[in-house]
């Protein structure tokens, strides 16, 4: 499972999850410098096009597991690094440059997380329905993730998303996140966070789910039963949660 030096240096694709202008997306992308493929996937609307960026229009507006999932699978092979973005989010000049260093430096590092500053979206809506509620109070992680949780922002070595997955669509998107954390730490993938790599979000945070989707999320993983989703993503929180806090090896 290691990595050698070859795919250490390999290609990096940024993949931008979530709705936005395209002045959004263009102060997100320049604020990364120069990267390799940068892909765009949002929907209704997506952009008709956007200079130096493929687009994937979902043709509806879904989570960021499910859109990042989608995206991933149309990267060519030579893709050895993954680094997630949402629209409001700017990065620090030699953020990616220190991420990855970091993964150079860790073969075993899965995930490599910036320390991610500013607003954060609530892990859930209120109204409409009990679920939305719930999901708040499932798990404390949820509202104050480990610094090394993968999330709106984080380079994945593509080969350990791939061997776990990718991410489990049908939850929520903070329980996807950890979900995916637990999934890596079975795996023996680590996670490490990278406090030199900074990130900001916006005062207005994305959500790039509808409120549909959302609720929808929610009614899956609440819903899910003493042996489904939802026993899996209290499971998820409380694993990666204690891993995140006991703090991750860095190599």
């Amino acid at each position: 499972m290691e990595a050698g030096s070859d795919e250490a240096a390999g290609a990096c694709a940024v993949v931008v999850a979530g709705n936005g202008s395209v002045d959004d997306v263009k102060r997100c992308l320049t604020s990364l410098g120069l990267v390799g493929e940068v892909v765009l996937v949002a929907g209704d609307p997506a952009p008709a096009e956007l200079p130096g960026a493929r687009v994937i229009d979902l043709g509806e507006r879904l989570g960021r597991p499910a859109a990042v999932n989608r995206a991933v699978v149309t990267l060519g092979p030579e893709v050895a690094f993954v680094l997630v973005t949402e629209v409001g989010l700017t990065w620090d000049d030699d953020a990616v440059a220190a991420l990855r260093a970091a993964a150079r430096d860790t073969p075993r590092a899965g995930a490599l997380v910036p320390r991610l500053e500013g607003s954060s979206p609530a892990p859930a809506l209120p109204g409409r329905w009990v679920g939305d509620a719930l999901l708040a109070r499932l798990a404390p992680d949820v509202v104050t993730p480990p610094a090394d949780l993968p999330g709106p922002a984080v380079l994945l070595r593509r080969a350990a998303l791939e061997s776990v997955g990718g991410w489990d669509a049908r939850l929520a998107a903070p329980f996807a996140d950890l979900d995916l954390a637990r999934r890596l730490d079975e795996a023996g993938w680590l996670r490490v966070a990278v406090p030199s790599a900074r990130a900001v979000r916006d005062a207005v945070p994305d959500v790039p789910e509808s409120p549909a989707e959302r609720h929808a999320a929610a009614r899956r993983t609440v819903g899910g039963g003493p042996r489904g989703i939802a026993a899996r993503a209290l499971l998820a929180a409380r694993g990666a949660g204690a891993a995140g806090r006991a703090g991750r090896p860095a190599g």
